[in-house]
């Protein structure tokens, strides 16, 4: 037996709503509530096919062992680094917009909505019968737009310069719901448009069928009025201009009372009788129409369905007697089902379908009603980061990078001021600074000098181990070393100190502290040794991979700011090298697809 299901774009939406909340969230001393996270860079090494990058594999190893292994350095995400986006539909002259519909499928793979030049986001709910949109929508109203054109538009939310500049890109805009709007004009508007959406509304009644046959009288003047009735001068505008001197010809169509004293109101008619040009309606007006009023008299609109409040009137094609469109007075409220009838004596057979808002009615949830599932990080790395003297929080420029990588929840070895701690733990939103590094640090001095400069130095990408591990590769004492005599151990002995331990150098500058030039400051990542060894430690000897000659000691050694491996790994980029200029800025767009 078939089984169907089918995932919302809610629940998508809901996840990525979720993800941002945990970023926001405060932890307290007794309770974690938030997500830490941080955009790392890494990857210094190059790839199998240079520039091109490897592909990701779907396994532990590739997608999260190995980046922790070459991770440099990280920025920690803040709630102003995140944002929904939507699909980025410019408005285009002369295309044809498809219009929203409850009923549609698939609807946010149509370019329903649109952003104009001037970053203004407009959802499509009419399109004049799939007519091709030629006037730019424009205005901030929290009521619909309707345009010469034929277009009606639903303004939603402008785009912020700044919002723009960190989330917007050829593919994406940003998209928000605003729960604490500020007071900038483009929050301000949106809150307007937010609070006046009407949940269950119909703001459009679409016509199928146009019919034949119909009448309608526009801009009949009222020379008299109950609450009940209504009697004409007899003369209106149109081709049908001159009311019908048979009774009941306009029994069963409606009167919309358009100008002066109880305009707004509708209703509709019971009885015509042709000699007095009097109408009776359904039910007494609110306001009973005088000699200052106008009218017209168009087939009904029913609206059935399990709101109320929802009334439109019909436009005639005058001369075709078709139906040309159907103009809603009251949206209504509280609709979730819905259906439309056309009526009048004279002419039929046109139909029309009420088409029923989103939930909260249109504007009330932009995130929701253009589909932002998706979300952008966007953080920037400008120069080096942190302190360099030190290492603390240092993301060195000069530098290589190949992979982005977002880190959730590391097990910090450091507080909020990159200072060393006692006791590790979890990041939370009070112990976890805004750089960290991934590297290691190590002092060095240099053996060998010629004046200033040392004779055999160390370059970024050298690969190096040490002489405590080529001397327990010779001795035969690592314990995958597996030749008995005693020269082949010496002849494997660096090829096995590599094996034993191993890192790759990936910047190194003259040391800030120190006055004697022999003392140098490298980074290292992809650090790797053999069991429970320690790959590198305060004073031992540097080795580089292909020479057995002694370069430098390390005179101090610092691990990482957070542990290896720890932290859930949500998200990893390969990309082709990009090299970290000092003075450049890095900035950094990663979608996430919930």
């Amino acid at each position: 037996m078939a089984t169907y299901r089918y995932a919302t774009k809610e629940l998508s939406i809901a996840s990525a709503k979720s993800f941002i909340e945990k970023i926001q969230a405060t932890d307290t001393s007794s309770e974690k509530n938030s997500s830490i996270i941080y955009a790392v860079l890494g990857h210094s090494n190059q790839w199998i096919n240079e520039p091109t990058q490897n592909t990701i594999q779907p396994s532990r190893q590739n997608y999260e062992l190995d980046p922790y292994r070459n991770f440099i350095g990280g920025k920690r995400i803040s709630s102003g680094d995140v944002s929904h986006v939507a699909r980025r539909i410019d408005w285009v002259s002369g295309v044809v917009y498809p219009m929203y519909k409850d009923t549609i499928r698939n609807l946010y793979d149509t370019d329903f909505y649109v952003m104009t030049d001037e970053y203004n986001v407009y959802k499509c709910i009419y399109n004049n019968k799939d007519a091709s949109s030629t006037v730019k929508p424009t205005g901030f109203t929290s009521s619909s737009i309707t345009l010469s054109d034929g277009y009606t538009w639903k303004y939603m939310y402008s785009i912020s310069l700044g919002d723009a500049e960190k989330f917007m890109t050829t593919n994406h805009i940003p998209v928000k719901t605003l729960t604490n709007p500020d007071s900038t004009p483009e929050q301000t508007r949106q809150a307007a448009v937010q609070n006046a959406a009407v949940n269950g509304s119909i703001e459009i009644v679409e016509t199928d069928v146009i019919g034949s046959g119909y009448y309608q009288i526009d801009n009949i003047d009222v020379e008299a009025a109950t609450d009940t009735t209504v009697r004409f001068s007899g003369l209106g505008s149109g081709l049908y201009g001159s009311l019908s001197t048979n009774d009941d010809f306009y029994s069963g169509s409606s009167i919309y009372i358009k100008s002066g004293t109880g305009s707004g109101q509708l209703r509709r008619i019971t009885d015509y009788v042709g000699e007095t040009k009097t109408v009776t309606v359904n039910s007494a007006f609110t306001t009973t129409p005088d000699q200052t009023s106008t009218a017209i008299i168009s087939p009904t609109v029913t609206i059935i369905g399990d709101g109320s409040g929802a009334q439109a009137y019909v436009k005639v094609n005058t001369g075709a007697g078709t139906v040309a469109n159907v103009s809603v007075i009251n949206v209504g409220s509280h609709y979730t089902r819905a259906k439309s009838y056309i009526s009048a004596t004279q002419g039929s057979g046109a139909t029309a379908n009420a088409i029923i808002s989103p939930a909260g009615g249109h504007g009330a949830d932009s995130i929701s009603e253009l589909g932002g599932d998706k979300l952008m990080v966007n953080v920037k790395f400008q120069g080096s980061e942190g302190v360099s003297s030190t290492g603390r929080g240092y993301i060195p420029a000069n530098t290589e990078f190949r992979t982005i990588t977002l880190l959730q929840d590391p097990i910090l070895k450091v507080n909020s001021n990159n200072e060393p701690v006692v006791v590790e733990s979890v990041a939370n939103t009070s112990n976890s600074p805004s750089t960290l590094r991934f590297s290691h640090r190590a002092t060095i001095s240099y053996e060998n000098m010629d004046g200033d400069l040392p004779n055999n130095p160390l370059y970024a990408d050298d690969i190096i181990t040490n002489e405590r591990m080529r001397l327990a590769a010779e001795l035969g004492t690592l314990e995958f070393v597996t030749e008995l005599v005693p020269q082949d151990r010496e002849d494997n002995a660096m090829r096995n100190a590599l094996q034993g331990a191993n890192a790759q150098i990936i910047y190194i500058r003259d040391d800030e502290v120190k006055d004697d030039t022999s003392f140098y400051t490298i980074y290292l990542n992809s650090v790797q040794s053999n069991g429970e060894r320690i790959a590198f430690a305060k004073d031992d000897t540097i080795l580089k991979k292909g020479s057995e000659e002694k370069i430098a000691v390390i005179e101090d050694y610092v691990y990482p700011e957070a542990n290896t491996f720890s932290g859930d790994v949500l998200y990893v980029e390969n990309i082709e090298k990009v090299t970290k200029d000092p003075d450049q800025l890095e900035d950094i767009k990663v979608i996430l697809d919930f």
